[in-house]
């Protein structure tokens, strides 16, 4: 995909993951379906994750000119923030993580706007994990990435939704 297109996809995928935020009510925030791993809150927990990993991930890049990437991702920090993403949150977590989101995907925003045209798809070596294989990623790679990530969970919202409404009749 062009990068103009690329980024311009992005900020849709955000606006409509913020439209599907703000349809869960308060009261809902903290809802669990049982066997998930994030409550309906929670969701914009682990999204903020995502966009903080895909962000090292591609300032890694940027700044290693493209060598070898080694995981970035502090030990622990996952398993912390999925804690964090079962409990949910409240009504004023909600607007926190939003705008924590902001500036989160401002960051990654402003990184692929600076970067030159002929680097939107050179891929560089990442390794995601301890003992994983290189994974050649792209700038290009983790826009989508991150815009597909936001719909995924734009697409569960309703449904999670209907299901608190059900558990709490």
């Amino acid at each position: 995909m062009l990068k103009d297109a690329a980024v311009a996809d992005f900020e849709k995928a955000r606006a409509e993951w913020e439209s599907a935020l703000g349809e869960i009510p308060d009261e809902a925030l903290s809802y669990l379906k049982p066997g998930d791993d994030y409550a309906l809150g929670g969701l914009q927990v682990h999204v903020n994750w995502v966009l903080v990993h895909y962000s090292r991930i591609l300032d890694g890049i940027i700044a290693g000119a493209f060598a070898q990437v080694a995981p970035l991702d502090p030990p622990e920090e996952h398993e912390q923030t999925t804690r964090k993403a079962k409990a949910g949150l409240n009504a004023g977590g909600r607007r926190g993580a939003s705008a924590e989101m902001a500036a989160l995907h401002s960051s990654v925003l402003e990184a692929v706007k600076r970067l030159p045209a002929e680097n939107w798809s050179r891929k560089a070596p990442v390794i995601y994990g301890v003992g994983q294989e290189p994974y050649p990623t792209s700038p290009e790679d983790i826009v989508g990435w991150l815009s597909d990530h936001y719909r995924e969970h734009v697409l569960q919202c309703p449904e999670l939704v209907s299901c608190w409404r059900e558990s709490s009749a």
